[in-house]
């Protein structure tokens, strides 16, 4: 384990900041949660930035694999690279994907240091703002119904999306996770998704999916309200970690 402890005056950090460890089990939205968390901090010098713990893993089994398929459960590997990110320093860590929580009792069990639910990082943030709410994740998320559980006490209303709604938001999904970016047909029907979904009053869109979080400055949100899961968990991460330069 690498520590460095602050020796001058002028180069100084709190003794008590924590390390943050990212298990990156998608590459694109791991990338961007932690420009978000970055984005989110004050700094006047470099070494005032927290520091972070990155294992981008994308060899990780797939979680939709697993869930849908029966393939090899991701949650030994998640659980180990926890455990590792922890040995290199690190004092709290997060995983960076909404479906990943839907396996969170098996890979946060014993873990060696204090994790953050991005779930509950969300649902936080939802119940500052939102009235009427439409979950934008994968299928497996929405139909886990995890979000749902935790915002049932807010008194949010949740709007279900039809299935072709939700193939049109899995789509987007897809694309991003290979690419960085969504065809612009695909977005044209997105687009009209959101259209719909305002038609039935919802007034907050949770980009529920950390791969969405690419779009978040997209107009295809038409000025609805957004809470960005990865901005959501960014910002429970330095809460976590005890971190004090806020923007």
């Amino acid at each position: 384990m690498v520590k460095i402890d602050p020796i001058y005056p002028a180069v100084s950090w709190p003794a008590d900041e924590g390390v943050l460890g990212v298990v990156g089990v998608a590459p694109w939205a791991t990338l961007d949660f932690c420009q978000q968390l970055y984005a989110l901090t004050k700094v006047e010098k470099e070494w005032e930035y927290p520091r972070l713990i990155i294992d981008n893993n994308s060899k990780i089994p797939s979680r939709g694999r697993h869930l849908q398929l029966g393939e090899r459960d991701p949650s030994p590997w998640i659980q180990a690279t926890i455990d590792t990110l922890a040995e290199m320093g690190a004092t709290v860590a997060v995983v960076p994907c909404n479906t990943a929580h839907i396996l969170w009792p098996r890979w946060s069990q014993n873990s060696a240091i204090p994790l953050v639910s991005i779930i509950d990082a969300t649902a936080s943030s939802v119940r500052k703002k939102a009235a009427c709410v439409a979950l934008l994740g994968s299928e497996l998320l929405c139909a886990s119904g995890l979000y749902q559980q935790a915002l049932a006490a807010t008194g949010c209303t949740t709007v279900a999306l039809s299935s072709a709604e939700q193939q049109i938001v899995s789509d987007c999904i897809a694309a991003i996770k290979v690419a960085r970016r969504v065809p612009k047909p695909l977005l044209a029907q997105l687009y009209g998704c959101v259209s719909q979904l305002e038609t039935c009053g919802v007034t907050t869109l949770i980009l529920a999916c950390t791969e969405l979080s690419l779009l978040k400055g997209s107009a295809v949100w038409q000025g609805l309200e957004i809470v960005d899961s990865n901005a959501s968990l960014a910002q429970a991460s330095l809460e976590a970690i005890g971190y004090q330069k806020w923007a």
